[in-house]
């Protein structure tokens, strides 16, 4: 009975994401349709696989717990998907059977003491995947194969002198991998869009660079190669990925060929851009962006592939 009430506010947080309607263990009705004139920063977006609403995390009701919220890519139907006293961060929907992958505190002795990797249904079940051996390391970023059967993940992945590792494991909990098993800081792994190969950051040579991992060959290569930082990586469907960099003195979105090659900056202004994630079509990009925040207070934007089109999803 005792875990059944723990676990059950994010159970019936997830009947909003379907079209229903419950009560919190506390008795507050979940509503689909919220205010966006609201506080503290949006980030973190992921489209789900239909293209019709992007995932992303934001603390706009308590600055110290993170929530799960969807938003249509017109900027309409901002919705709140989950209602809990604890963190739900970095996620990822699955094309498959519509679960949403997500790194939590959840079981944690107190916020932001750690973070595991969940799986939230679409019947409600709530399942733990992850099990670090150490409970304060952060596990974050998941990313599910095509097929549903997989996870990628960064595993220790906060800190300033962690050992982060790309791990893979199956969305039952099973079969955990150490992918990059490198002393350096291996971060933020995504698939290829056929899924035999991984994009991930690492700063293996001093700064961040991005890296693609062959899983059949375990060929590691390189893909940039200068004296600033790209991270968050993502590739898109045809080929191409987005990724950030510090190059012109602070972080903006740039694109690049599979293959290292026609890398071009899309995005330009004297703010943090960061998280891109295509959408399912590879046309566009939704990214969070702290240009009209306080401190690290952002909004989630979208742009098309080529730079034009820039739309801002959420307002303050």
């Amino acid at each position: 009975m005792k875990l059944i009430k723990q676990i059950l506010p994010i159970v019936l947080a997830h009947f909003v994401l379907f079209g229903c309607k419950e009560k919190t263990s506390k008795g507050a009705e979940l509503v689909n349709e919220v205010s966006s004139d609201t506080l503290v920063y949006d980030t973190a977006p992921r489209w789900m696989k239909t293209g019709n609403k992007i995932l992303f995390y934001t603390y706009r009701h308590d600055p110290e717990g993170a929530e799960l919220y969807s938003i249509s890519p017109d900027a309409a139907n901002l919705t709140r998907l989950t209602e809990t006293y604890h963190n739900e961060w970095w996620s990822d929907f699955s094309s498959i059977d519509e679960t949403i992958y997500v790194s939590s505190d959840y079981g944690k002795s107190e916020r932001f003491g750690g973070s595991e990797i969940f799986a939230l249904k679409t019947d409600g079940s709530f399942a733990r995947i992850t099990y670090d051996s150490d409970s304060t390391s952060f596990n974050i970023s998941p990313r599910v194969s095509s097929d549903g059967k997989s996870l990628l993940y960064c595993a220790n992945c906060l800190g300033k002198d962690v050992n982060s590792e790309i791990m893979l494991i199956q969305t039952d909990g099973t079969n955990p991998v150490n992918l990059t098993n490198h002393p350096s800081a291996d971060r933020y792994g995504v698939w290829s869009p056929e899924g035999k190969k991984v994009l991930f950051q690492s700063n293996r040579t001093g700064n961040f660079e991005l890296y693609v991992l062959d899983l059949a060959t375990k060929k590691l290569t390189q893909l940039t190669d200068n004296e600033f930082d790209d991270i968050h990586g993502d590739w898109s469907v045809n080929d191409e990925i987005v990724f950030v960099s510090n190059r012109d003195g602070d972080y903006e979105l740039f694109t690049v060929n599979s293959d290292g090659t026609n890398q071009s900056q899309i995005t330009f202004n004297n703010d943090r851009d960061v998280l891109p994630s295509w959408s399912p079509d590879g046309s566009r990009i939704a990214f969070s962006s702290y240009r009209f925040g306080k401190k690290d207070k952002g909004d989630i934007f979208l742009i098309n592939r080529d730079g034009d089109g820039e739309l801002r999803l959420t307002k303050k």
